[in-house]
C-alpha cells in the first residue's frame, strides 16, 4: 500500500520519545513575585454591630395580596397540571394499540 499523504499523511509513525525542544526549560516553575496587599475592608459597620455580626437585611417593602394575580396563577397550574396527565393518558392508550 502506497502513502499518498491523505489526513494522516502528516502524522509521525510513532509518539515521540521526548519532549521538544521549545519545552525543555518549562519544568522549573516560574518565580512568582511577592501576593499583592488586599484592599481595605468594606463599609464601616453600625456602633454597635459585633465584629462577628452581620448587618440586618433592609426589610421587604409590604405588598397588598394580589387576589387576581394568585387566581390566574392556580388556574393555569390546574390546568398544566391536567394537560400532563392528559398527555400521559393519551401516551400509554397510544401504546397499547396494536399496530399493523
Amino acid at each position: 500500500m502506497t502513502e499518498d499523504g491523505g489526513v494522516l499523511g502528516n502524522l509521525p509513525r510513532s509518539r515521540p520519545g521526548r519532549r521538544s525542544d521549545k519545552r525543555a526549560g518549562s519544568e522549573a516553575a516560574p518565580a512568582r513575585s511577592a501576593p499583592k496587599p488586599k484592599p481595605a475592608a468594606g463599609p464601616r459597620r453600625a456602633a454597635g454591630a459585633a465584629a462577628g455580626e452581620k448587618p440586618a437585611p433592609a426589610p421587604a417593602p409590604e405588598r397588598a395580596p394580589d387576589l387576581v394575580g394568585d387566581a390566574v396563577r392556580t388556574v393555569t397550574g390546574i390546568a398544566g397540571a391536567g394537560a400532563r396527565v392528559a398527555g400521559g393518558v393519551a401516551r400509554e392508550v397510544l401504546r397499547r394499540l396494536p399496530r399493523r
